[in-house]
């Protein structure tokens, strides 16, 4: 199980006051990682389906008996699945991930089942295309990672179309809040998040090619998030 809530940052200076807010609260944590990313999501499917490509990925890693497929077999049937492959790279390293993850909001559940794997490479996502399922939306990041102690993470990262962002994650929602509050940081809803990728993955390619600024949502973009999200809120409410 991933235990995971997401925060906006207002800007790059406020990121770095984060990062420095961390080293002053928690002198053990650690910088384990540092890289440029380009995350393809793919469309939400079936268990059914996401079994018929596990096992296209273990036929290509000529593997018959990966741990990937045993654990898919563990995700309660009926469940909404979401994939992703990342490149991340920086000057010393460059490698190909895949992610599942499963849940009833497979993106955006605070908990969520999570399989993932770096012995991969781009030739799945062409592989994946030819068996129905192609990338939604393509994304960029700029991310940093620190390991708090060996249970809990916080990413800082710039991503187009949303800007600033962090991630707190570890083994209980407890832990997350509290580590969240020490830093001052404030959760974003279901709604929110939602409609955030609604409106990337509806422009994803206008984000992704922009130059500078105009990669990332403008304030009439926010407005419109904002407003569709309270609405949002307000239908749950019933």
């Amino acid at each position: 199980m991933e235990v995971e809530q997401k925060y906006l940052i207002a800007s790059e200076v406020d990121a770095k006051k984060l990062e420095a807010k961390i080293a002053e609260l928690f002198p053990d944590a650690r910088l384990v990682g540092a890289w440029s990313e380009t995350s393809y999501y793919l469309s939400r499917i079936t268990k059914e389906k996401a079994r018929e490509l596990l096992v296209l990925v273990v036929r290509l890693r000529g593997s018959e008996d990966d741990d990937l497929l045993a654990q898919l077999d563990r995700v309660p049937e009926g469940t909404p699945i979401q994939m992703r492959f990342r490149h991340r790279k920086n000057r010393e390293d460059s490698s190909f991930l895949f992610t599942l993850k499963a849940g009833a909001n497979p993106l955006h559940d605070i908990e969520r089942i999570e399989i993932e794997t770096s012995d991969v490479s781009d030739a799945y996502i062409e592989g994946f295309a030819a068996n129905g399922v192609e990338p939604e939306s393509i994304w960029h990041s700029m991310r940093r990672e620190y390991a708090v102690d060996e249970n809990t993470k916080i990413d800082v990262q710039n991503v187009t179309g949303y800007g600033w962002t962090a991630e707190v994650e570890s083994v209980d929602i407890n832990t997350v809040q509290v580590v969240a509050a020490q830093l001052g940081l404030q959760p974003l809803s279901h709604e929110l998040l939602d409609e955030m990728y609604k409106q990337y993955k509806s422009r994803w390619r206008e984000y992704y090619d922009a130059k500078g600024d105009t990669g990332y949502f403008s304030e009439t973009d926010w407005s419109d998030i904002e407003d569709r999200a309270k609405q949002k809120r307000i239908e749950n409410s019933f």
